[in-house]
């Protein structure tokens, strides 16, 4: 029983493996293989101590000192190890660069008798790959985008599309933002701008030719910034506008909204659109907001936001089909008579996702 050395290209040709990130776990919450667990060599605390002795003492002391702090846990994190594989499942085990960390776990997997992979170049090598297959574009995918104003139901769509087996890139999701100016709230941290490319890499890379719906977006999601390859896919993809009532606009809104914020963070959202909207008109919303009256701060805010996304929407015309979101049902089954129409005109793949 040995470990071998496994390139990223070839890790996805392995069946179902476990894979292992050996780095600490603030290393692994910020930039991380999709998918991989992680069973740190050394917490937190202790990779900043060895950071601090190998700059003030040199490599040799920082190593030994790390040595020193691996000893103890190692049967724990070989049991770990072990406990988190399936019979017969690969196994492979990762760190930043493909070095000493990873090269330590395989090392003492052998000694045990265990087969695993170790990837060469590390997170580093696999970052690497993945942004050469995002600037490279070789998707064939063709993109359906559906645009339209806040509330009128994109998102809902989205979720049917998905259930009826059509193939659904959800942007906002992957993002965990709804990406209008209130998008965040209630929501938590958007994940970083690298795990993003990587669950998004992850996603394009299972849906070959085959027609994805999406969200009309900017260039940025919340603090997230979008890949070139998707802003060109969503620029030169069939356009779908929905349309949507005031009144089931402001209602889906209000349900969306309530519950999952408190009434400071609604308001540090307001204030940061005065500029754009104007002192007077943030003031007549939040008297609202303040008095409970949720449907009507929330219709005022339209009344004044609509105008600017209603710009943008025109220069997004031409638009191939237009739909009614506030029945979501039958605005889904217009889009995919739509799509099989398409279909027996141009021969565009429709395989279910």
């Amino acid at each position: 029983m040995t470990w071998r050395h496994l390139s990223v290209s070839d890790l996805y040709h392995l069946k179902d493996p476990l894979i292992i990130d050996v780095r600490s776990p603030c290393e692994h919450t910020a930039e991380s293989i999709p998918g991989s667990l992680n069973v740190p060599l050394l917490s937190d605390n202790e990779r900043s101590q060895v950071g601090i002795i190998y700059k003030q003492q040199g490599e040799a002391i920082a190593r030994f000192h790390a040595l020193e702090l691996l000893s103890p846990k190692i049967p724990q994190l070989m049991n770990e190890v072990v406990n988190l594989r399936r019979q017969g499942q690969p196994l492979v085990v990762y760190c930043w660069r493909g070095g000493l960390r990873s090269e330590a776990v395989a090392s003492l997997l052998s000694v045990l008798g265990i087969d695993c992979w170790r990837l060469t170049g590390g997170y580093k090598a696999w970052r690497q790959y993945v942004l050469a297959e995002l600037s490279a574009d070789q998707y064939e995918f063709n993109s359906f985008v559906l645009d339209g104003l806040t509330g009128v139901g994109k998102t809902e769509l989205l979720g049917e599309l998905s259930k009826r087996g059509l193939t659904v890139l959800d942007l906002e999701n992957l993002a965990n933002h709804r990406g209008s100016v209130f998008g965040g709230m209630g929501l938590g941290r958007q994940p970083t701008q690298k795990n993003f490319e990587a669950a998004l890499w992850q996603a394009l890379r299972t849906f070959g030719a085959r027609p994805v719906f999406m969200e009309s977006e900017s260039r940025k999601i919340g603090r997230l910034a979008l890949p070139d390859c998707i802003v060109r896919r969503i620029r030169g993809g069939q356009k779908i506008l929905v349309t949507g009532s005031l009144d089931a606009r402001v209602r889906r809104i209000v349900t969306q909204y309530t519950g999952t914020a408190d009434s400071l963070e609604a308001m540090d959202y307001l204030q940061s659109l005065q500029e754009r909207l104007g002192r007077r008109a943030i003031q007549e919303i939040e008297q609202a907001f303040r008095q409970g009256n949720l449907h009507e701060a929330v219709g005022l805010l339209l009344a004044y936001y609509d105008p600017l996304y209603a710009k943008q929407i025109e220069r997004n015309r031409p638009f191939a089909l237009e739909v009614c979101g506030d029945n979501v049902q039958e605005a889904v089954s217009t889009i995919a008579h739509w799509l099989r129409d398409i279909q027996s005109r141009c021969g565009l793949s429709l395989r279910e996702s």
